[in-house]
């Protein structure tokens, strides 16, 4: 709270700092070191245009200052121009002049930037590891079960487990030639777990959405876009399939200034549910699942937010309806998230990346339309879950790394049977190719 009372004040010296360096700058355009401060400053402000000035005149003055000509590939790769970006760099990593974590920076993030400048890109993340929690059998946290509206309490209790996981993240977009950047976006994500102890709560989801993304032509919101997609998902619990889903969205991109953009869109979903036959059809227990199969119609509101060169805030508002052919299991719900990107320097030099630690918080309000007569034949279930976390994204190499997690999880709900409560830590490698 102190750091955050006391960062106006700190951006307002920093911006001192700047004008006095800018002014200094003009009149000895061949001072690098006073140059460099300049160009600091300036980027911590976000002021990416003067920092990539002061750097052009300075190597108009002296061509060969490599740093400064790495310097500017990073800025105009942070602009999106990507080319140019590529050219700085790949001059400024001939020199000799470079020390070895200078180039170790480069050789780091050129391959990335080379990337978008082809029509067709293909990027991947492989993240693999273990994850231990503290109640994987999501028991309730008071041990008391209501069936048909009176109280039992269950012997047992929560249960502790450790399981494996392996996550794939594919994205590839392709451009179609147009001059404004049109582009098809394919995305796919492959998650698995596979339980030690309790092998039934173990799970698999294989999820994909591809679609064109439009550029509409500049006028008083730059870099607006629109982005109609086709989604699909499929799902396992323990060796049986358990949800699939397919459906259409459609989402709208403004970025209203360098630092701040919006997305809003919507979604409808068709959910199935896989339930075991049952003499009755569909078995009763089946009706306590918080999914079913119906529809499920999401709007949602995404943003992001720059406070500073390596500080970024990302949010994200959504509201999904979701029915189903018994009332019990139709709900309305509110979701709400919130994301502080962190970048700090590695701990050795040698580690050319900035490392990402990102505390996290989600609130999510839940409310069926009726009651389930299995739980409580008068009291329509209400939950409210409070997800808070951190992360840690830590490259070493320009393709391999290390990343962990710590979350707790609260779900208060006023039907006892789904109050919980569950604590679980996760770490592992990572690939990027």
């Amino acid at each position: 709270m102190a750091a955050a009372m006391c960062a106006p004040a700190a951006a307002q010296d920093a911006r001192a700092e700047r004008d006095r360096l800018a002014a200094h700058i003009q009149a000895h355009p061949e001072d690098d070191a006073a140059t460099y401060r300049f160009v600091a400053l300036a980027t911590e402000l976000r002021d990416d245009e003067a920092a990539i000035g002061a750097l052009e005149r300075l190597l108009m003055f002296n061509p060969d200052l490599s740093r400064a000509r790495k310097e500017l590939g990073f800025l105009y790769a942070r602009l999106g121009n990507w080319a140019v970006a590529a050219q700085h760099l790949k001059e400024a990593r001939k020199s000799q002049s470079l020390d070895a974590v200078q180039k170790a920076q480069i050789d780091a993030q050129l391959p990335d930037i080379e990337k978008r400048t082809q029509p067709s890109r293909l990027t991947v993340r492989l993240h693999t590891g273990l994850r231990a929690q503290s109640n994987a059998n999501y028991f309730p946290a008071s041990s008391l079960f209501q069936i048909g509206g009176a109280g039992t309490v269950s012997p047992g209790g929560p249960r502790g487990d450790v399981n494996a996981f392996q996550l794939v993240q594919a994205a590839h977009d392709y451009e179609f030639g147009s001059q404004r950047g049109d582009q098809l976006e394919t995305r796919l994500t492959a998650y698995a777990t596979e339980q030690f102890r309790l092998p039934q709560y173990s799970v698999a989801l294989f999820a994909a959405s591809i679609g064109p993304r439009f550029f509409i032509p500049q006028g008083a919101v730059q870099g607006l876009s629109i982005h109609p997609y086709a989604s699909g998902a499929v799902s396992l619990l323990g060796s049986n399939n358990y949800l699939d889903t397919g459906g259409a969205g459609a989402s709208l991109r403004a970025d209203l200034t360098p630092d701040f953009w919006l997305e809003p869109g919507a979604e409808w979903r068709s959910l199935w549910v896989a339930r075991a036959p049952s003499a009755f059809g569909v078995a009763p227990e089946a009706t306590l699942s918080t999914l079913a199969t119906g529809d499920a119609v999401t709007g949602y509101l995404n943003g992001g937010y720059a406070l500073f060169d390596a500080v970024r805030l990302e949010g994200r508002f959504g509201y999904t309806r979701a029915g189903a052919f018994y009332a019990a299991q139709s709900s309305n719900q509110f979701d709400a998230q919130a994301m502080l990107r962190l970048e700090v320097d590695p701990p050795h030099p040698a580690l050319a990346r900035r490392w990402t630690i990102s505390p996290y918080a989600r609130f999510t309000h839940l409310a069926f339309d009726a009651p389930n007569p299995l739980v409580s034949p008068f009291v329509a279930r209400r939950e409210a879950a409070w997800t808070y976390g951190i992360m840690l994204d830590a490259p070493v190499t320009p393709m391999l790394g290390f990343a962990a997690n710590l979350e707790f999880a609260r779900n208060d709900s006023n039907l006892s049977n789904f109050s919980t409560r569950n604590v679980s830590v996760s770490f592992g490698p990572t690939a990027k190719f």
